[in-house]
């Protein structure tokens, strides 16, 4: 269980690429998953299995995503989302609008990164 909480205040991904942590992500869940929490509170659970990242809605926590269905995040995805990561982060305006323009996954993907950056 992670409790994203708050946004960073600052960008822990300078020195890290986005294939480096795509591999520590990947390592660092398993099957099973783990509940993660987005900005806006929102619980998910997020697992790996094959060449992807899956999202789905937790029971463990409240309140949870509401998803209707498993969503499948390919590396494609996440190395994008990650090259917005630090604008985000350091309050670029338009920034997390443009992303999110792009990619549905952006919430899922920033707590992830946020997880898995330290």
């Amino acid at each position: 269980m992670y409790n994203y909480g708050n946004k960073p205040s600052v960008s822990r991904c300078k020195v890290m690429n986005g294939a480096t942590l795509w591999s520590r992500v990947i390592s660092g869940l398993s099957s099973l998953g783990e509940d993660l929490q987005t900005t806006t509170g929102l619980w998910f659970r997020a697992s790996f299995q094959g060449e992807k990242l899956y999202i789905d809605s937790t029971t463990e926590h409240k309140p949870s995503c509401n998803l209707s269905r498993q969503r499948a995040i390919l590396k494609k995805d996440f190395l994008f989302v990650f090259s917005y990561y630090d604008r985000w982060v350091n309050g670029e305006k338009g920034g997390r609008h443009e992303v999110s323009r792009k990619s549905r996954n952006t919430a899922y993907i920033f707590s992830l990164i946020s997880r898995f950056a330290d």
